[in-house]
């Protein structure tokens, strides 16, 4: 007769039953590591695709710039366009600034600095001459560092809303503004220029641009700018830019990884320098 209520055979079962279970959780937790680790090398794939998208961004712009070889320029040129590209793998868009068409806070004169008062009516003289003490500055947003100013004073309204000081300054320009790409915000920064004046500015190289450095006393004072103005304008003027900021952006099809990559850099004769480079 046989005894089914062998303890040896229950406890062969238990161990037979362990066994199928440690077994199983080995197995799961070999699945669940390999999908892990398929996701990271598809993630590493897509951030790697995303990267040399937003290079080509940058690329694709200094070829543009390479390319214009005139002697002026202005914001309907094409390297001044948004550059907006859809691949398999991915979007670009590729915005330029010019970096020329702000004002280069370590190298304005005093009286430029001070004439920044007829915008930012909020600030003093004390305000100023912190500033001024300061220079120079790695970014204008350093600017927000300086503790006896509140940084509500470097707000202006705008028809397109609201501009902050450090937006209209740069610090990688050679201290020169081009005529026909700078906004008017900057334009009233300089000294004894009138709204009048700026929009008229505006309108002229709307419809004509600015192209003879040698030629832009002559062509404001036919504007009907005063001799005070003119030279205010001529000491800081030009007609070309050499200083852009390119910010590429790519996103990846799967819309997970994102990369941004943002340089400044200088034309020069026969090549292109970089100022600053960074990404995320």
């Amino acid at each position: 007769m046989k005894n089914y209520n062998n303890p040896d055979k229950g406890i062969i079962l238990i161990i037979v039953l362990w066994v199928l279970f440690f077994l199983s959780v080995v197995v799961l937790t070999l699945g669940f590591k390999n999908r892990i680790n398929i996701r990271l090398r598809s993630l590493n794939n897509e951030e790697l695709r995303a990267f040399y998208l937003a290079k080509e961004g940058i690329n694709r712009i200094i070829i543009k710039l390479a390319a214009d070889d005139a002697g002026f320029d202005t914001l309907k040129d094409d390297w001044s366009k948004e550059l907006v590209l859809e691949k398999d793998y991915g979007v670009l868009s590729v915005k330029v600034t010019d970096e020329d068409r702000f004002l280069n806070i370590n190298l304005i004169t005093r009286e430029v600095l001070n004439s920044v008062t007829g915008l930012f009516e909020g600030l003093q003289k004390e305000e100023l001459d912190a500033i001024y003490k300061r220079r120079p500055f790695n970014v204008p947003d350093e600017l927000k560092d300086i503790n006896l100013i509140d940084e509500d004073k470097f707000d202006i309204i705008t028809p397109k809303g609201k501009v902050k000081l450090y937006d209209l300054l740069t610090t990688f320009s050679d201290g020169k503004l081009n005529i026909n790409t700078v906004p008017e915000e900057v334009l009233l920064m300089i000294p004894g220029m009138s709204r009048r004046m700026a929009e008229v500015i505006k309108d002229r190289r709307q419809n004509r641009p600015f192209e003879d450095k040698d030629r832009l006393s002559e062509e404001l004072s036919l504007l009907g700018l005063t001799p005070e103005q003119i030279g205010s304008l001529i000491k800081i003027a030009k007609v070309n830019s050499s200083v852009f900021r390119i910010k590429s952006k790519a996103v990846s099809s799967g819309r997970s990884i994102q990369k941004l990559i943002e340089v400044v850099i200088r034309r020069e004769e026969g090549g292109f320098k970089i100022l600053y480079a960074g990404e995320n």
